[in-house]
């Protein structure tokens, strides 16, 4: 018979919830580093700051059952460790920013050459002679509403300090493999969104100074 931890039973109801915080699905960034020479840094950092939904990456394993080896007993193991892509939404700016990046990295994945009607796609390389293919980091940051000093939150240029509490996901080798339609209407104005699906090889957790997996800091 399992052991039963009877101390949790003496807690209080109240106890238990002081001791519980919530994390708040509002306080998040996202970050793609940029190697691009013809997109600059200010527009990189607002295509980051524009980014208004995103999904912590969750993972699996596929299993493998043996049969036979125990009379009787089906066994499974953990087999291959699967990434799911990930969904990112970018609110689209009136500049179009937001789609030239995103086109602009697609077609240096795969540009067509030639002239139109007589043209040839081109895949290129993740890596080239040691340069920045394709595939860059996206890093994304889960943190609490604790990340500026309370007395400086609505002043500018107000203290900032790094969070207490928080954790990232980077994303290795992320690369964008769809970019969903955008539907335009004379039925109201809306702000124009967008959301991208982003492959990569393996992820990295960190929490605060602690590392799992494959998360070199």
């Amino acid at each position: 018979m399992a052991e039963i931890n009877y101390k949790k039973l003496y807690y209080s109801t109240d106890t238990i919830l002081s001791r519980f915080k919530p994390s708040l699905s509002n306080y998040f960034d996202v970050f793609i580093r940029q190697d691009y020479d013809n997109i600059n840094t200010d527009e990189n950092n607002e295509i980051n700051f524009l980014a208004y939904e995103a999904v912590l990456p969750g993972t699996s394993y596929e299993t493998t059952q043996v049969f036979g080896d125990r009379q009787g007993i089906t066994e499974t193991f953990a087999n291959k460790r699967v990434y799911p892509p990930v969904d990112v939404s970018f609110y689209i700016d009136s500049n179009y920013n937001v789609l030239r990046y995103f086109e602009t990295w697609m077609k240096n994945i795969s540009p067509n050459i030639g002239a139109p009607y007589q043209s040839y796609q081109k895949f290129e390389y993740p890596e080239n002679n040691g340069k920045k293919g394709y595939k860059k980091e996206i890093i994304i940051t889960k943190f609490e509403r604790n990340f500026r000093e309370p007395n400086q939150r609505l002043l500018e240029g107000g203290t900032i300090r790094a969070p207490k509490n928080y954790c990232t996901y980077t994303l290795r080798n992320a690369y964008p493999v769809n970019l969903i339609s955008v539907p335009v209407s004379y039925e109201g104005a809306n702000i124009l969104r967008t959301t991208v699906t982003f492959n990569y090889d393996i992820y990295g957790f960190k929490r605060e100074q602690d590392s799992i997996g494959t998360d070199d800091g």
